[in-house]
């Protein structure tokens, strides 16, 4: 082995393999102890040492090495190739070049080849980590260089040179750890040793007589200490072979670093861009760049899907026809570069690349006093072969709240999203244009594509790489213009013509994060709600109220540098609904919920043990079973469902829960949706209707209008929480009245538009004004200074938590534990199995229709007189009762033998009275005391009668008689009365009317509604009692 330079680089790896075929472990050992290792470790048998001497005497990953130049000649075909083809490599590099003999080594290798080392000194090596490819190219030149030449006939008939590669060099062991046999060891298989030649035997010796030889392995005595004799020094022409040889190498590996993997282009086998065609035409433009030159037209032919045959003989061919040399030596030299770039470049093992900055830098020289030299062409932006879309990068996924980071600027991202909302009318810009110079005669600008394309005409596809696209959104003709010549690359000139080719279609689209178990709010981390305006190009079929995947480039917004997305894909997603799937597996977790049977008393066994198992587990809310029991009620309603006087009953429940502060109502609900991955949040403090429902947006300045869809809408299918709900007020709730009862959200205004609105619905809040559900009489009046009726009798049912409905005492104890029954994954699942149902799926056992009514009707006679409190309504009474006996039949999933269909028993709407009688009973709400005294106010004695009469005399506006009789008058006349109505009516001042509307409002006379003050029960009894007096005598029939 040859000896190492006197550096650092003295440690070699090696291993044997003994007689019995047990291989040793590798180690790093210094190279002074080889002798010792091989004698006494290996026994001289089977043993390597790696062609590598490395400077670390444990392994590091990409260390640097030094190696002699080492060859590897075996061809078991005929080996007598391989010794004729040893001795022509000596020949070049002892005869051609100025090794020495003395500077190398010859081995025969033990079995059928030979192993030629070249002192890395002779050739001033320098150490590198990958020394290994740069002999693996000179090897690769080498084979061409030395190959025999013979004249053949070509495909046109014409008698060409030939050159057959060497057959016997091995290009397989350029590794970067390669072992070799160590001289003067056995072979395993052959039992020869591997034994040096000196080129005199290389040469005069037969195979045979070298094996002869190998059968003894002891080192001659002139060789046993002939190396650490040896001074090597460079030899002046292997040392510049080397150094171009290495060079060569360095330029290509070059073009395969990472820095470049983002160049992407789309090349034609019949139409190569104008620096290719420039160089095959041309050829190399200084010396020293013919090797680059030869790289880049190589990966041109080879990316441009030319087999490596055609590329070897189209390069020949140039590299012939373009030589400047003399001798028949340089043009053969050049030609055998040339191969063995062309096998280097569609070798697997390397990925060289052609890139337009190796190809721009195979300029000529600058002239002598001269700033100019010639240039290779570039169409630059015009490019054809460039591609301008890269569809192979790989997007970062991120949360739509992290998609604004400036470190992401032109980067591909793929985020989950919500269209919340669309512009109705897509921008046309233009996607492909046309560039046509009709001045180039004479022209000098150097910098023109133009220039450098002979028809002098180009094109240029617009893709989302461009965010000009954006740029010529909601702009005029002339800034397109601009904009379009700012985008061809060309310098200030007016002698060239823009035409549009085509054009493509913008979409502006507003996105919300997509919510889904583990993000549960659309907020970023600054707990800003998350609203992007974005665009798509090109038609993409995408909808507003629908999920997607997108992906697309980042940007700022061109015209005021908000981070924006120019989308290339959205991808449709599937929901939580119609991605829920009932398998077998599911049909067993929803198990847990099945009473022994669907008696009333079997369904509150089973509820009960459900309730406590969320409480204990889940919630930590003691003593709210109502409240947890209601909100479950909310989840576990279906879209639809069929009875006899209804056959698409609306099926999501809504309801409302009003609670004294520090009741748990929040935390209750937040934690239950939590565990259940399921439901968005609006804290209604913060919102307004416009969040809730839609708002409109302007598209710029005097740009058209689109609707930008609220919370409200975007739950459609699925459920809404919305918290503080007193931060709304009655008339913003009014205008949801729509969406609440028929499932669909209109809107006519600057834009028409309707959005399916089928919204399960909690409203939580506390008791409004600052009060406390003890301040009022019965606590369910808190109910009207929050809704207007027409709202109060939307909702399905109502709990109002007091304060002191459970023991202080029980919030400062510890919880028992409880055994769990109901995992986070079967409630969602029974949920979702209630979301995804159609309203064929819901069934009526024998009887239940029956118990709805008799429950409804029940219900009304107990409730239903609270008419300024409309939860319990005699005229819709059944549908509540329904949609509450079909939710608690999927809480309890109540399912016939396929598990797929629903069945309500009566047991399950007995249920629902007991339920809904305890919660309306209950201290904190009152309505059945509050409804028997409605029916007592309708009942108005002359007591009475005189008591409230006497009341509103005492204002001194009512005082007089006039007075007193124009003012019940108006009312009788009027179904609503605004005060601005009352105040011109009567003729009295601002200040008056309040008064007097006040009153009534204390006197349970009038009621505030969205369309004013209206009458209440009593006020029409007091105006009947008028009648009946002869009070009203003057006034006309016409009474509203």
């Amino acid at each position: 082995m040859a000896k190492a330079a006197e550096n650092q680089y003295k440690f070699v790896d090696v291993y044997y393999c003994d007689e019995n075929g047990k291989n040793s472990p590798w180690k790093r050992i210094d190279v002074a102890n080889l002798p010792t290792f091989q004698r006494e470790e290996a026994k001289d048998f089977n043993c390597f040492a790696t062609v590598q001497q490395y400077a670390n005497e444990s392994k590091v990953e990409g260390e640097d090495f030094t190696a002699p130049l080492y060859f590897d000649l075996d061809y078991e075909q005929d080996p007598t190739v391989a010794q004729k083809e040893a001795i022509k490599l000596i020949d070049f590099f002892t005869k051609e070049l100025d090794i020495k003999e003395t500077d190398l080594h010859v081995y025969f290798s033990g079995s059928k080849g030979f192993h030629i080392i070249i002192d890395e000194r002779a050739l001033s090596i320098k150490p590198r980590n990958d020394l290994h490819k740069a002999y693996k190219h000179i090897a690769g030149y080498l084979r061409y260089r030395l190959g025999d030449i013979s004249k053949v006939i070509d495909e046109d008939g014409k008698e060409v040179e030939h050159t057959e590669p060497l057959k016997a060099i091995d290009l397989v062991v350029y590794t970067v750890k390669r072992m070799l046999r160590l001289p003067y060891s056995r072979h395993q298989k052959t039992g020869l040793y591997k034994i040096e030649l000196s080129v005199t035997e290389l040469n005069t010796l037969t195979l045979d007589e070298i094996k002869e030889r190998a059968k003894v392995g002891a080192v001659p005595a002139d060789r046993l200490d002939g190396e650490e004799a040896k001074s090597i020094r460079r030899r002046p022409k292997a040392g510049i072979f080397y150094d171009d040889k290495l060079q060569e190498y360095i330029d290509a590996a070059a073009t395969a670093s990472q820095r470049y993997d983002k160049e992407e282009y789309v090349f034609t086998k019949d139409k190569p861009p104008v620096c290719v065609q420039d160089i095959l035409e041309g050829g190399w433009k200084k010396d020293g760049d013919r090797n680059q030159a030869t790289v880049q037209l190589a990966c041109y032919f080879k990316a441009a899907g030319h087999t490596k045959e055609e590329t070897l003989k189209t390069l020949e061919d140039w590299v012939v026809k373009h030589t400047s040399a003399e001798s028949n030596y340089s043009v053969r030299q050049r030609v055998a570069n040339t191969r063995s770039v062309v096998e280097a470049v569609f070798s697997k093992e390397n990925n060289y690349k052609f890139g337009c900055a190796f190809i721009r830098s195979l300029h000529g020289e600058k002239k002598r006093g001269s700033k100019d030299y010639e240039r290779v062409p570039c169409s630059g932006e015009l490019c054809h072969v460039i591609k301008r879309d890269a569809t192979d990068e790989e997007a970062v996924s991120l949360h739509l709240a992290s998609t604004s980071n400036a470190e992401l600027t032109g980067k591909l991202i793929k985020t989950r999203v919500m269209v919340a909302g669309k512009k109705h009318t897509p921008y046309i810009v233009p996607k492909k244009i046309e560039y046509s110079c009709w001045g180039r005669d004479k022209c000098k600008k150097y910098g023109c594509p133009l220039l450098n394309i002979p028809i002098a005409t180009a094109y240029k596809d617009l893709t989302a790489n461009n965010r000009e696209l954006i740029q010529m959104t909601a702009t005029g003709d002339d800034n397109i213009k601009g904009i379009l010549r700012g985008l061809s690359g060309i310098p200030a000139c007016q002698k060239y013509d823009t035409t549009i080719v085509e054009n493509t279609n913008i979409d502006e689209l507003l996105v919300i994060p997509m919510t889904d178990d583990e993000e549960t709010d659309a907020v970023d981390s600054v707990g800003t709600y998350v609203l992007r305006k974005i665009y798509s190009m090109g038609n993409m079929p995408v909808d507003a109220n629908k999920y997607y995947e997108i992906t697309g480039y980042v940007y700022p917004h061109p015209r005021n540098q908000e981070s924006t997305i120019l989308v290339t894909k959205a991808e449709p997603l599937q929901d939580v609904v119609e991605s829920f799937e009932l398998t077998d597996e599911v049909k067993e977790q929803l198990a847990v919920f099945k009473p022994t049977e669907y008696t009333q008393e079997a369904i509150a066994e089973k509820l009960g043990t459900v309730l406590n198992d969320l409480t204990y587990n889940v919630t930590g809310i003691v003593e709210r079973d109502e409240t947890l029991l209601g909100v479950l009620l909310v989840y576990h309603s279906v879209l639809r469902f069929n009875v006899p006087w209804d056959e698409a009953m609306r099926g999501w429940v809504e309801l409302k829960i009003v609670g004294d502060t520090g009741t748990g109502k929040s935390a209750l609900i937040e934690k239950l949706m939590k565990f259940t991955g399921l439901g968005n949040r609006v804290n209604a403090e913060s919102t307004s209707r416009t969040g809730l429902t839609y708002k409109m947006e302007q598209s710029g300045s005097g740009g058209s209008w689109y609707i930008v869809w609220g919370a409200w809408p975007l739950a459609d299918r699925e459920m809404i929480w919305i918290d503080e709900d007193t931060g709304i007020t009655k008339d913003e709730y009014s205008e949801m009245t729509l969406a609440r009862s028929d499932g669909r959200l209109e809107v006519k205004r600057a834009v028409t538009a309707e959005t399916p609105c089928r919204v399960r619905a909690v409203l939580s809040g506390n008791v409004p004004k600052g009060k406390r559900l003890a301040d009022y009489a019965q606590g369910v009046e808190s109910l009207r200074d929050v809704f207007n009726n027409e709202d109060i009798r939307r909702f399905d049912f109502a709990i109002f938590m007091r304060a002191t409905d459970v023991n202080p005492e029980l919030y400062n104890q510890q919880l028992p534990t409880f055994p769990t029954s109901v995992t986070s994954e079967a409630l969602k699942n029974n949920i979702l199995f209630a979301w995804s149902r159609k309203q064929e799926h819901v069934t009526f056992a024998a009887g239940a229709v029956d118990e709805i009514l008799s429950v409804a009707t029940e219900l009304s006679k107990i409730y239903g007189k609270a008419n300024d409190v409309p939860l319990v309504s005699p005229s819709d009474q059944r549908n509540k009762v329904s949609r509450l006996a079909v939710s608690l039949a999927v809480l309890t999933n109540s399912t016939d033998e396929s598990g797929e269909r629903i069945i309500v028993y009566p047991g399950h709407v007995k249920f629902i009275l007991t339920y809904l009688k305890g919660i309306y009973n209950a201290p904190g709400c009152g309505l059945n005391y509050y409804a028997r005294l409605s029916v007592n106010e309708e009942e108005l004695t002359q007591e009475k009668f005189e008591a409230l009469t006497k009341q509103l005399r005492a204002i001194d506006t009512l005082k007089g008689a006039g007075k007193y009789s124009e003012f019940i008058s108006l009312f009788a006349q009027q179904k609503y009365l605004r005060l601005g109505d009352v105040e011109a009516m009567l003729s009295i001042e601002k200040e008056e009317t309040k008064a007097i509307v006040n009153l009534c409002v204390r006197l349970r006379m009038l009621t505030m509604t969205s369309g004013g003050y209206r009458k209440t029960a009593r006020f029409n009894s007091y105006i009947s009692k008028c009648f009946e007096m002869g009070l009203l005598d003057n006034i006309n029939d016409d009474i509203i």
